[in-house]
């Protein structure tokens, strides 16, 4: 396969030469020229990748490389994004991430003064920021989610992705509202998401459900945080931010009910996770079959049904 690529490459890299002169003689776009990379761009990627990929030493019969050389790797593919043909410049600086640079134009005031306007941006632009993580981790999930429970975790993680979706436009577009520019850069995900990485690859079922568990309750509580800043200088935002609490809570549900101990049946998850049950570390002070405070357990059995009357 990746000789018949390089084939394929190199026959693209005669046609160009063959219709261009400037390519004939350089190998490259003219400067200035944009479009689509040409063949040569194409051809040194595809050597890129034969360099880094997981597989590049079994098509050559020799040992992958270490992981040490993932600096060299990371070099090459730079180098090559620097040889693109149209490369992608503004006269505005990158700033820092995030930037949420306030509006010269007239907006509402909160009439909360400065320090209370910063207050309320910073609670909107962290929130924009894990939606926008937990979307890519859902579709990342939804894609490569694996084991008995793939088919409903996949469409399960679709509606989860897409009302994500509907809460990071609805946050970032407060932003603008109380006058401030938002952040969905991905550097600023990155740099500023508190929710760690999900891993790469194939995911087991089990892996996903504890997962997320944890990563939407992590970012409930940093809601819920927002929402407690912001009630009083920014009513609005606080009662938009609840929204997306309560959502994130559903979704967090959703995915612990999967492993919820009940009196008959512990669902530890063995079935799920190669015999091994699937650990989420409990509430702090709960104990298993604990009643909410102010309930009572029925007569009979923890874990039956109260008797019939």
């Amino acid at each position: 396969m990746t000789h018949s690529l390089r084939a394929f490459a190199a026959l693209l890299l005669a046609g160009s030469a063959a219709l261009s002169p400037a390519l004939a003689a350089t190998g490259t776009v003219p400067t200035g020229t944009a479009g689509a990379p040409g063949a040569a761009a194409i051809l040194a990627r595809i050597r890129v990748a034969e360099a880094t990929g997981p597989a590049a030493g079994a098509s050559s019969g020799q040992p992958a490389a270490p992981a040490g050389d993932s600096q060299a790797a990371a070099a090459r593919s730079d180098a090559v994004r620097r040889a693109s043909p149209a490369p992608v410049a503004s006269r505005q600086p990158t700033g820092a991430f995030p930037t949420n640079e306030i509006s010269r134009q007239p907006w509402i005031d909160l009439g909360a003064g400065e320090d209370a306007l910063r207050k309320d941006i910073g609670a909107l632009q962290q929130t924009l920021t894990e939606l926008q993580q937990l979307q890519l981790q859902t579709k990342q999930a939804h894609w490569n989610v694996s084991g008995t429970l793939y088919y409903p975790l996949h469409l399960l993680l679709q509606e989860h992705y897409e009302g994500l979706s509907k809460y990071a436009d609805t946050i970032a577009e407060r932003l603008l509202a109380v006058g401030a520019s938002a952040d969905g850069r991905a550097n600023t995900i990155v740099r500023t998401s508190g929710v760690p990485e999900i891993p790469g690859g194939f995911l087991d079922d089990a892996q996903v459900l504890a997962w997320f568990t944890q990563a939407y309750k992590r970012v409930g509580e940093e809601v819920n945080r927002g929402i407690k800043v912001t009630e009083d200088i920014d009513p609005t935002t606080s009662n938009l931010l609840q929204e997306v609490e309560h959502g994130i809570a559903k979704y967090q549900w959703q995915m612990r009910a999967h492993l919820q101990r009940t009196g008959t049946d512990p669902n530890a998850g063995r079935d799920l996770n190669d015999g091994k049950p699937v650990e989420l570390p409990g509430q702090p002070g709960a104990e298993p079959g604990q009643m909410a405070p102010g309930q009572t357990a029925p007569q009979g059995t923890p874990g039956q049904a109260a008797p019939r009357p």
